[in-house]
C-alpha cells in the first residue's frame, strides 16, 4: 500500500477562519455600542449565548476565503501516485459513491481539474448543496468547497386550528450567520448545521484519500 504522507488538512493560508464564537460576540457588542441595542438586552443575550456554548462545548468556526466567503479547502499528499493516476481514482470514487458519471462534471486531465456540483443530506435534517473543486498535480491533491446552500422541508401541521402547508427553506451558509443576532430558540439548529457541514466534508476528503490508498488491493486478485 502507498504511504500517505500527511492527513488531510485544512489549508489556513488565504483560507482565515473568518467567523468564530468571538466574532460572533462582537457584532453583538457593536450592536449596543452603535445604541441599537441596551445594556439590559446585550447583557441578557450575552448571558444565554455563554450558557448555549457552554452546553453545545465549541462553536463551529468557519474558514473565509477574501471575499469573506465560507470556503474550505483541504490538502492531501500522496507518494508515488502521479497526476493521471490520482486523477482516474477520483473518477472512480466520484461514480461509485455518487453515480457521477464524466457526463455530469468538468474533468480534464491535462489541466488535473475535476469540478462538480453536489448534495448530501445532513444528520440535522437538511440538505446541503455544494461546489467542489478538486485540483491535481503529481503526489498532490488539493479540494475545495463552496457555494455551500442548505435546503429544508417542513411538512405541514396544524396550529391550533390553523393548517399550516409544506414549505421549503433555502438558505446560503453567508446568511447563517451571524447566528448570535438570530432567536435564542434558532441557535441550536444553525450551530448544529453548521458543525455537520463541516463534519461532512471532512470525512468526505477522508474517504477519498483512503480509496486512493487503496489502489493495490484493487488489483490483487
Amino acid at each position: 500500500m502507498k504511504k500517505l504522507l500527511i492527513l488531510p488538512i485544512l489549508i489556513l493560508g488565504s483560507n482565515l477562519f473568518a467567523q468564530t464564537d468571538s466574532t460572533e460576540k462582537a457584532i453583538l457588542y457593536k450592536k449596543m455600542l452603535d445604541k441599537e441595542i441596551v445594556q439590559t438586552e446585550f447583557s441578557r443575550i450575552a448571558m444565554k449565548w455563554n450558557e448555549t456554548m457552554n452546553e453545545f462545548k465549541k462553536y463551529p468556526d468557519l474558514p473565509f476565503d477574501k471575499s469573506r466567503q465560507v470556503h474550505y479547502s483541504f490538502l492531501n499528499k500522496f507518494m508515488n501516485f502521479n497526476k493521471e493516476k490520482l486523477f482516474n481514482r477520483i473518477l472512480e470514487w466520484l461514480t461509485i459513491n455518487y453515480g457521477i458519471v464524466p457526463s455530469y462534471i468538468y474533468s480534464n486531465l491535462e489541466d488535473g481539474k475535476i469540478i462538480f456540483r453536489n448534495s448530501l443530506n445532513l444528520n440535522t435534517g437538511s440538505t446541503c448543496n455544494f461546489t467542489t473543486v478538486i485540483s491535481i498535480k503529481n503526489e498532490k491533491i488539493l479540494m475545495e468547497y463552496f457555494g455551500i446552500a442548505y435546503q429544508t422541508f417542513y411538512e405541514g401541521h396544524y396550529s391550533d386550528d390553523t393548517w399550516i402547508p409544506d414549505k421549503t427553506i433555502n438558505v446560503d451558509i453567508n446568511q447563517v450567520f451571524p447566528i448570535i443576532l438570530r432567536k435564542p430558540t434558532e441557535w441550536k439548529l444553525y450551530l448544529n448545521m453548521l458543525k455537520a457541514t463541516s463534519e461532512i466534508f471532512n470525512t468526505e476528503t477522508k474517504n477519498l484519500y483512503e480509496y486512493i490508498l487503496s489502489y493495490d488491493s484493487s488489483y490483487m486478485f
